[in-house]
């Protein structure tokens, strides 16, 4: 079944960040994995609706563009053939219904999932979460996915819409931390990796460390300029999760970091891409 999101990616190259690697599972080297099909779950950073006039919570440059990070994960291992049922907003309990509107899977499949910001927005309980989406996550499996790479939580208190609320800086963290635990528990130990959640890429750290600063390569707004509040992001409403054309953007939005209140501009998200592709080096190619 052809989500009503899908689309023919248009290949972009780039060098990817040489990131130190951990993961669920072993660490032994297997054969490249050549995904047939990439398939993207979650919340908005997989959201791949970046026509003019979409959905998609970046900034929106047209059809012909890969602004999401599973498309840009897609791009890194030369896959073109990328489906999304995933939606901005979304959270964890969601995951169920994108997976069956996804229909079928195979072995041939990655699955790339990006979801947890906005329970963590919402103060969810992270035991909760973290076992829901182990369910979910299982029931990927046993539908025959061999290859499902999960992303952690950026820093919700580091985003636009974090500052402004003044968000706790440590929820984030407990939030990823029990998630590693339940992912841990549920599928690490395997002789070929599964599950890859890619909590010690050096995202979350490179994350924070760049929030930290005005300017951090290849970005020369980062959403922090010295002050609690930090600066606007491209789509200019810190409070709002929705992106914004291109059209609309600032004229500097291909190097800022963020496009909305939460999300990422397609340059953040290809930044995040570089180091969950990394990540797979460690059993998948």
């Amino acid at each position: 079944m052809i989500s009503i999101f899908s689309r023919t990616l248009k290949i972009w190259c780039g060098v990817a960040l040489a990131v130190s690697l951990s993961a669920c599972g072993s660490s032994t080297t297997v054969s490249p994995f050549h995904p047939t099909r990439v398939v993207g779950l979650g919340d908005g950073y997989n959201d791949i609706r970046t026509a003019a006039g979409g959905q998609s919570p970046t900034v929106r440059e047209g059809a012909s563009t890969a602004g999401s990070v599973v498309e840009q994960v897609a791009a890194y291992f030369g896959q073109p053939n990328v489906v999304s049922y995933a939606s901005g907003g979304q959270r964890i309990s969601d995951l169920a219904n994108q997976i069956t509107s996804v229909g079928s899977f195979s072995s041939g499949d990655l699955v790339v999932i990006t979801v947890g910001a906005f329970d963590v927005k919402a103060n969810a309980t992270p035991s909760t979460e973290a076992q829901t989406l182990v369910a979910q996550i299982q029931r990927l499996v046993d539908a025959g996915v061999k290859h499902v790479l999960v992303m952690p939580v950026l820093d919700v208190s580091r985003t636009p819409w974090g500052r402004s609320a003044n968000f706790d800086t440590t929820v984030t963290n407990t939030f990823n931390n029990v998630v590693l635990t339940a992912l841990s528990a549920a599928f690490g130990g395997q002789t070929t990796n599964t599950v890859i959640y890619a909590n010690a890429s050096g995202v979350t750290a490179a994350f924070l460390t760049a929030t930290s600063m005005a300017v951090f390569s290849p970005f020369t707004d980062t959403g922090y300029d010295g002050t609690a509040a930090g600066t606007r992001p491209a789509c200019s409403n810190a409070t709002a999760f929705v992106g914004c054309d291109a059209s609309v953007a600032n004229t500097s939005y291909a190097t800022m970091l963020f496009a909305d209140g939460m999300h990422l501009t397609p340059a953040g998200n290809r930044w995040v891409a570089s180091y969950l592709y990394n990540a797979t080096a460690q059993g998948w190619r």
